[in-house]
């Protein structure tokens, strides 16, 4: 996930509590309170040596965590949680037949979403004396909720009971199809992009795009990642976006084929060169466009693109539709495709 959001400019510092995923010590020897604290810190830690963080993340147990951590830190731009809790404790009251041998070895050890985790005696305590109720309306960031409907771990009612308890602005939106680690193939960086896209209306970037940073018109330049086999970057004028082949021809489908991105274009321009005419003739009958472009290859090989032009309006007259859709022609894209392109191979300077 860290790297999906990196590969959309953000920068992370990624941690475990103790005793979990990366992290050495014992979680037995923790306790709620101290994992909140642990995330206040962090985020202490990068304001010291880097830059103040503006995005808080936190997944199950650590959603829960970053939450309440986020009630004490001001300078927080946004929270999003995944799969998280809505009571801390909700994470070990379906092994309640189990929790009375922390009385005979002060301590108890439980497999949660996949992973056994010892409980001491003090974190249980703690997590009893953890009122959720007390502290999530005091939660003033905007807020995105990401978590699965057929989470079997953590239930889709947590996930409705925080987006009840806390403060607008805030967004609850299901991960289909997703367990409650995110391990199908796709989910993690799906997650990511989800909190990317909507974050990016609250964060603040570091620097405005500088004349280096923008690339000039005309030009777009692709870069491979390590997200797939066949999935690039793509960067022209301000804007990012990314490729990938589908499954079926060896990618993950992590984004846009480059072959759908001439059908998009060819769309696209036929769209707005139909809306320019219609301004320009001041047909203002016209109330939306719907352009559909299919590929269809021939027995002999040969490449069709079709065109579906509706043109919505209950007003427009028919000599309106006739000049509109003459007009469709008259777009960069088609003249690009029907006279012929040459490729000029150069070396990099």
């Amino acid at each position: 996930m860290s790297k999906t959001l990196a590969e959309q400019s953000i920068a992370c510092l990624r941690f475990d509590f103790p005793g979990l995923g990366q992290s050495t010590g014992d979680f037995h020897e923790t306790c709620f309170s101290e994992n909140v604290a642990d995330i206040i810190s962090a985020h202490q830690w990068l304001a010291d040596n880097y830059r103040t963080p503006q995005l808080l993340i936190g997944h199950s147990l650590g959603g829960a965590a970053a939450l309440k951590a986020a009630t004490s830190i001001k300078d927080l731009k946004a929270v999003a949680t995944i799969g998280a809790p809505f009571d801390p404790a909700h994470a070990v009251l379906h092994f309640a037949d189990r929790i009375s041998e922390v009385d005979a070895t002060g301590a108890v050890t439980l497999t949660l979403g996949g992973r056994d985790i010892t409980i001491s005696r003090e974190f249980l305590e703690d997590l009893a004396e953890t009122n959720p109720e007390s502290y999530l309306p005091r939660l003033r960031r905007p807020l995105l909720i990401l978590h699965s409907p057929i989470d079997q771990t953590v239930g889709i009612d947590n996930a409705q009971n925080i987006y009840r308890t806390t403060r607008y602005p805030k967004s609850l939106v299901t991960l289909n199809k997703a367990d409650h680690l995110l391990t199908k193939p796709g989910t993690a960086a799906a997650a990511a992009r989800m909190i990317a896209t909507w974050s990016q209306q609250y964060l603040i970037p570091d620097t405005a795009p500088t004349a280096a940073d923008v690339i000039p018109e005309g030009v777009a330049i692709s870069r491979t990642t390590k997200a797939g086999r066949f999935t690039d970057v793509v960067r022209t004028g301000t804007h990012t976006l990314y490729t990938d082949r589908d499954k079926a021809h060896g990618g993950r489908n992590l984004g846009v084929a480059p072959t759908s991105l001439i059908l998009t274009a060819l769309a696209a321009a036929t769209s707005q060169a139909i809306r320019v005419a219609a301004n320009e003739s001041r047909i203002t009958t016209l109330d939306d466009v719907s352009v559909t472009v299919s590929r269809i290859v021939t027995e002999s090989a040969t490449i069709h693109l079709r065109r579906e032009i509706a043109l919505i309006g209950d007003q427009l007259t028919d000599t309106d539709r006739m000049e509109l859709l003459a007009a469709a022609n008259d777009n960069e894209i088609q003249a690009m495709l029907a006279h012929g392109i040459i490729i000029e191979d150069v070396q990099p300077a």
